[in-house]
C-alpha cells in the first residue's frame, strides 16, 4: 500500500476543510438556504475523504493487507457515505434548495451525480469482491472521486455566489 498517496489524500481534502471552515468563519451570518448547504456538503466531503483516506493507513499498520485490508476500508468509507447521504437529504435546507434551484444548481447533478456514482460504485464494487486485483486501484479511485466532488462543490458554490454591485464601486 502506497501510505503517501493517502495521507496527500487526506491532506488536500483538508485544504477543503479548512475553505469551508474560513468561508464560514469570514460570513457568520450565513442563513442563505443554498450558501448553507453548499457549505455543509464540502465540508462532509473534506471530512469523508479525511477519514476514509486514513482508515487503510491504519488497519494496515497491523499487518493487514489484500482483500483484508480493503474490505473493511470499504465498509467504513461506505458507511460514513450513506450516513452523510441520508443526513443530507433529509435536512430541511437541501430540500428547500431542491425546490428552489438556480442555474448553476441545475447543472450541478450532471457532473456531481456521475462522481457520486463512481465513488459509491468503486466501494461497492470492493464490497462485493468480484475483483481482488483491483480492490487498492477501486479505493484510490473512490477517494479520487470524492476529492473532485468536494472541489467540484466548492466552486459550484463560489460560481453561485451573489455579490453587491454596490460594494465592487470606489469610494462605497
Amino acid at each position: 500500500m502506497e501510505t503517501e498517496l493517502f495521507v496527500h489524500f487526506a491532506e488536500i481534502a483538508g485544504v477543503f476543510i479548512g475553505f469551508g471552515a474560513l468561508i464560514s468563519l469570514r460570513s457568520a451570518h450565513v442563513t442563505d438556504v443554498h450558501d448553507v448547504v453548499y457549505l455543509q456538503a464540502v465540508l462532509a466531503l473534506g471530512v469523508w475523504v479525511v477519514v476514509s483516506s486514513l482508515v487503510p493507513v491504519v488497519v494496515s499498520r497491523y499487518g493487514v493487507v489484500g482483500h483484508g485490508l480493503w474490505l473493511p476500508s470499504a465498509l467504513v468509507a461506505l458507511a460514513i457515505w450513506v450516513a452523510f447521504m441520508t443526513a443530507f437529504v433529509r435536512r430541511p435546507e437541501t430540500k428547500a434548495l431542491n425546490r428552489s434551484l438556480e442555474r448553476l444548481d441545475r447543472f450541478f447533478p450532471v457532473v456531481g451525480l456521475p462522481l457520486h456514482i463512481v465513488l459509491a460504485g468503486s466501494l461497492v464494487l470492493i464490497v462485493l469482491g468480484r475483483w481482488p486485483g483491483t480492490e487498492a486501484a477501486l479505493y484510490v479511485t473512490a477517494l479520487a472521486a470524492g476529492v473532485v466532488f468536494a472541489g467540484y462543490t466548492l466552486l459550484v458554490f463560489v460560481l453561485s455566489q451573489k455579490r453587491d454591485s454596490t460594494s465592487d464601486r470606489d469610494g462605497s
